[in-house]
């Protein structure tokens, strides 16, 4: 791979990798690459860092960034540990080519660790190596700061997480939502959407919900379970309760809205967040949202259109739980607050930031005097 000169990259145009790529299943990189493209910039979508690796040094193709999204998380067993020091080399000869390397930090860590310091140790690795590191929040960059200390912390950005307004469709109305889902039109609906795994605190809603013992009050869970044994554990908790209503299974872009239209208020109980591209669903969807004020939660949520809380589950959420009930009549407005709020981040906004940190970690050209 031949090594580039500023000069040539501004006059054809940067060429980004972004790595790894998760596919349609989750629009966040499609956008961002779409209103990339719209800003001059070649986005190429790579599974794996051994392919992108393939592709500019083997056979030998430009890319000025590569921008990684999500690590990998190696067991540290069999050949993991090989492999881990085989995905650090690459990044490292990438750079030794001129490569540049940028990090979106979407998570501090894996959720389910099996090995926490190793786990540390190679993210604090790949903070080193970056040219640019992105947060979506500035709870999210003191967060990064804290936990890796990096010696330039300048590298850090913080550009906002995008809206998904119209990027699923939005034409169900809430009568014929409700009527898919089973639900009454004068029930208070709580609802979870997405992958359901157990740092999203699944089992300690089910329990608040069931403390909460408020009439004409529904539960709904929707998604995929992490495991099989996530889902019996689920499904035991919910066990002899016709209010928590329970639909595991991946969930279709046309079937969000479904859920979205149904809902009063979309209920974010995490254990632990760094960034949640669901707060900015639900928000995009109007929905106000009840959430711990923690990482990008609190950046993104505020008392007009959440009811934030802290403390554990067992005292906060279903105590926030408890005032949405109360203030059932004025959630169409809160979340109206939150639709107004999220749509002033933009992709196109995002894709400019990006692009002018692309730009901040090429080299810059020799001055002459």
């Amino acid at each position: 791979m031949m090594r580039r000169t500023p000069t040539d990259t501004l006059r054809e145009g940067l060429s980004v990798a972004f790595v790894p790529y998760w596919g349609a299943g989750n629009p966040y990189q499609d956008a961002l690459a779409e209103h990339l493209s719209a800003c001059g910039v070649q986005v190429r979508k790579l599974r794996s860092l051994k392919d992108m690796f393939r592709y500019a040094v083997l056979a030998d193709r430009r890319v000025d960034v590569v921008h990684l999204h999500w690590l990998p998380v190696f067991r540290w067993r069999g050949l993991s540990g090989p492999r881990c020091l085989a995905f650090v080399m690459r990044l490292a000869l990438l750079r030794m080519y001129g490569v540049r390397l940028v990090w979106t930090v979407h998570n501090l860590l894996p959720h389910e660790q099996r090995h926490p310091r190793l786990d540390w140790l190679l993210r604090r690795i790949v903070v080193g190596l970056s040219h640019g590191i992105i947060v979506h929040g500035d709870t999210a960059r003191r967060q990064v700061m804290n936990t890796w200390k990096p010696k330039r912390p300048g590298r850090i950005t913080v550009i906002p997480h995008s809206h998904y307004i119209g990027s699923y469709p939005n034409d169900v109305s809430r009568a014929a939502a409700r009527e898919r889902l089973a639900l009454g039109d004068t029930e208070v609906v709580f609802l979870l959407l997405g992958a359901l795994r157990p740092y999203k605190g699944v089992l300690e809603l089910m329990g608040a919900f069931r403390r909460l013992a408020a009439d004409h009050t529904v539960l709904v869970i929707a998604g995929r379970p992490l495991n099989q044994g996530f889902a019996r554990e689920i499904e035991t908790a919910r066990a002899n309760s016709d209010r928590i209503r329970f639909h595991p299974g991946f969930v279709r872009d046309d079937d969000v809205q479904v859920y979205m239209s149904a809902a009063d208020v979309v209920v974010l109980p995490y254990r632990h967040v760094l960034s949640s591209g669901a707060a900015l669903l639900a928000m995009s969807f109007g929905k106000p949202c009840i959430a711990p004020a923690i990482g990008c939660l609190a950046d993104v949520l505020d008392d007009s259109g959440a009811f934030l809380y802290e403390g554990g589950p067992e005292t906060g959420l279903t105590e926030s739980m408890r005032r949405a009930v109360e203030a059932k009549e004025g959630l169409a407005r809160m979340g109206e607050h939150n639709r107004k709020k999220v749509s002033q981040w933009t992709w196109a906004k995002a894709a400019e930031a990006t692009k002018a940190l692309y730009e901040r970690c090429l080299p810059q050209p020799a001055r002459v005097l």
